[in-house]
């Protein structure tokens, strides 16, 4: 019986865990000439602009300001006393939905029970996945010419706190600049 006990734990907190840690990637793509970016001001300015002056926006807008400031860019001032314009754009989609066929069945495993899951019989369980995306591309005031993009998406269940703006916003901000300006035209996951 503690045989049982012994491998039976391991086994499920295990799975519990690799359940946990897929979904806590974003898929992060970013491109650019591979040249040194000079760092010097930069303004952050939404992809549609009715929306510039929004709260919702400015605060998103500011996710993004601490992530450039992180990389040596300044913040803060007009978009027309600038040598960087970064355009954000946030996009939410819903849609794909994930049917999970079979039951688990509960096994007694001395004084716990183990799920394990049955292929015989059929369930409906079902959920609804959202992705987030954040997209920045950065160019030069001067002359608009883009010197970096960049976009980092998660899916995540609906009705859970990572399908929310509030966190998955900053937690992609924050991968999408991880070790930025990052090797160009590769996608990759980055651990949230």
């Amino acid at each position: 019986m503690k045989k049982i006990f012994a491998v039976a734990l391991p086994m499920a907190a295990m799975l519990a865990l690799s359940a946990c840690s897929n979904n806590m990637y974003a898929e992060v793509a970013r491109f650019h000439s591979n040249q040194p970016m000079n760092r010097g001001t930069l303004a952050i300015v939404s992809a549609v602009p009715e929306n510039q002056n929004s709260v919702e926006f400015q605060t998103h807008a500011e996710t993004v300001a601490v992530e450039m400031r992180r990389h040596g860019f300044s913040t803060g001032l007009p978009a027309d006393q600038v040598q960087y314009i970064a355009t954000l754009d946030i996009t939410q989609s819903d849609g794909t939905t994930i049917a999970r066929p079979g039951t688990t069945v509960n096994v007694p495993v001395g004084p716990l029970s183990l799920g394990v899951a049955s292929p015989t019989r059929r369930s409906n369980s079902s959920s609804t996945i959202r992705t987030t995306t954040v997209q920045v591309q950065i160019k030069r005031a001067a002359d608009g010419v883009a010197i970096w993009e960049g976009r980092a998406s998660k899916d995540a269940k609906v009705g859970t706190q990572e399908a929310t703006l509030t966190w998955a916003v900053p937690a992609l901000a924050g991968a999408l600049f991880k070790d930025f300006p990052g090797r160009p035209g590769v996608t990759k996951n980055v651990r949230l």
